[in-house]
């Protein structure tokens, strides 16, 4: 709690440019840590439907820009 008693939530930051870079313009869905890919492709509910068949039940799902420079995801 901050101090007039409000939760705060913390936010995580990771840079995701190296694992991303050969996902250029695709859908991904990430470990629920975000920190491995576990499916992509062109298709967003195959990528979801992949990735919860090889158990991942919360994937965190992005698009991954067609050109970027650095690329931050804030959980």
């Amino acid at each position: 709690m901050n101090k007039s008693g409000e939760n705060m939530k913390t936010i995580q930051t990771q840079d995701l440019s190296k694992i991303l870079k050969p996902y250029s313009n695709e859908w991904v869905a990430l470990s629920e840590k975000a920190n491995k890919v576990i499916s992509s492709g062109q298709d967003l509910s195959q990528v979801i439907k992949e990735a919860h068949k090889k158990g991942e039940k919360h994937p965190v799902v992005t698009r991954v820009p067609k050109d970027y420079g650095n690329y931050v995801l804030g959980l």
